[in-house]
C-alpha cells in the first residue's frame, strides 16, 4: 500500500511542473522549496512524506546545477567542501528531529518558518555584491569558520524545515564571505546538496519517500536546475537580485495565504 494513498497522473504531472519551476528558481536564488514542498502537499501527501519526497527530487536536481556551476569555475571548492561536511551533519540532525514530530506539528513548523524567512528578507533587503571572496584577508580559523557555521546551521534548518534555506545561504555568503551573487548562488548549491543528502537518508530509513512521484519530479527538477544555472551564469548578478525579489514575493504570498485561508473557509 502506498504511503499517503493514490495520486492521479495529473497530480504527478502537477508536481513535476512545479518542481521543474522550483529547480530553475533554486539554482539562481534559492527558495525552490517554497514551490516544490507545497506541490507535494497539494496532491494530498502527509507532511512527513511530502518532506521526504521533496528531499529526493531536490537532491537530484541540485546535482545538475552543481555540475553546471562547477564546470564554469563558479564554485570555490576549498570552502565549499568544508561547508558540505558540516551541512551533512546538520541535515541529518535536522531530519531526525523532523521525522520524530507528529504530522500536525510538522505542518505548523513549516508554516511557522515562513514569517521568519519573509521578515528577514523584507527588512534585510536584497544584498549587493560583496566581491569575489578575499582569501588573503581570511586565514586559519577566519577562513574555515564561515563555511563551517553556515553549513551546520543551514543543514539543521534545511533538514528540519527546508524552504528558503538556499536564499538564506546566498545572503549570508554575500554578507559574511564577501562573495558576488553568482559565486554565492553556486556555492550555496553545494551546501544545500549536502543537507539534502543527509536528511534524505533519514527520510528513506523512515520510509517517508514516495518514489513513484519523487523520481519523475526529480527529472523535472534537474532540467529546471540546469536551465537555472545556465541562466544565472549567462545573465549574472542583476538577474539574481531580481529572482531574489521573486522568491521574497512567493514567501509573502505563501504567508498571506496561510493567514487568510482559514478565515475564508
Amino acid at each position: 500500500m502506498l504511503v499517503g494513498g493514490e495520486v492521479s497522473f495529473l497530480g504527478v504531472m502537477l508536481v513535476c511542473v512545479l518542481c521543474g519551476l522550483a529547480g530553475f528558481v533554486d539554482a539562481i536564488a534559492g527558495g525552490g522549496g517554497l514551490i516544490s514542498l507545497p506541490a507535494y502537499l497539494i496532491v494530498g501527501l502527509p507532511a512527513q512524506v511530502a518532506a521526504g519526497s521533496n528531499k529526493l527530487s531536490a537532491c537530484l536536481g541540485s546535482s545538475i546545477a552543481i555540475v553546471k556551476y562547477g564546470r564554469s569555475g563558479a564554485i570555490r571548492w576549498r570552502e565549499a567542501l568544508v561547508g558540505l561536511v558540516l551541512a551533512l551533519v546538520g541535515g541529518g540532525l535536522g531530519a531526525s528531529l523532523a521525522v520524530s514530530l507528529p504530522e500536525r506539528a510538522l505542518k505548523w513548523l513549516i508554516v511557522g518558518a515562513l514569517p521568519f524567512v519573509g521578515g528577514y528578507m523584507a527588512f534585510r533587503g536584497v544584498p549587493k555584491d560583496g566581491g569575489n571572496g578575499i582569501d588573503e584577508e581570511r586565514k586559519g580559523v577566519g577562513l574555515w569558520l564561515p563555511p563551517a557555521c553556515l553549513g551546520l546551521g543551514i543543514g539543521l534548518y534545511d533538514g528540519l524545515v527546508g524552504p528558503g534555506s538556499g536564499t538564506f545561504l546566498i545572503v549570508a555568503m554575500v554578507a559574511w564571505m564577501k562573495y558576488d551573487l553568482v559565486t554565492a548562488s553556486a556555492n550555496a548549491k553545494v551546501l544545500n546538496w549536502g543537507a539534502n543528502v543527509a536528511s534524505l537518508a533519514v527520510f528513506i530509513f523512515n520510509r517517508s519517500v514516495r518514489y513513484d512521484i519523487a523520481l519523475p519530479a526529480a527529472v523535472a527538477t534537474m532540467i529546471g536546475g540546469y536551465l537555472g544555472a545556465t541562466f544565472c551564469l549567462k545573465f549574472g548578478s542583476s538577474w539574481v537580485r531580481k529572482m531574489l525579489f521573486v522568491v521574497l514575493f512567493l514567501l509573502l504570498v505563501k504567508l498571506l495565504w496561510d493567514l487568510l485561508a482559514p478565515a475564508m473557509t
